[in-house]
């Protein structure tokens, strides 16, 4: 079994959690839920903090945000584009509906999905040995 499916293995059920080693920085990743949704959340070096989630030019400016989910949006939503082409343009209508991250969030929907951003970006990554006490 390769580490991405063990990964997903401790992930599987609600509470499961795992530490990682990532380019100097200890991951934790746990499934948890908020009474309405299950999500997998990312810890950095055990901490979450605010600040991590801005970006500038589509890319986080803290390097913990880097293990977090790019959030999407648009400036406006779809149903304007027809009035936003006759009143701008074209080219600039395509820009005002076009989504672009907007920033980093420590959640994802899935743990498929938390592991494929992993993959993508830390293929290196180690999973933490477990200490016994």
């Amino acid at each position: 079994m390769d580490k991405w499916t063990d990964i997903k293995e401790r992930l599987r059920h609600l509470g499961g959690a795992v530490k990682l080693l990532a380019d100097g920085y200890e991951l934790t990743l746990k499934k948890a839920h908020d009474g309405k949704k299950i999500f997998v959340i990312v810890y950095v070096n055990g901490a979450v903090e605010g600040k991590w989630t801005e970006t500038k030019d589509e890319k986080p400016v803290y390097p913990e945000g880097r293990f977090w989910r790019p959030m999407k949006r648009a400036a406006y939503r779809k149903k304007v584009y027809a009035h936003a082409k006759r009143a701008f343009g074209k080219k600039e209508a395509d820009r005002m509906v076009t989504p672009r991250v907007v920033g980093v969030v420590p959640t994802f929907g899935t743990e498929g999905a938390v592991v494929a951003h992993l993959k993508k970006h830390f293929p290196d990554l180690e999973i933490k040995a477990e200490e016994v006490a």
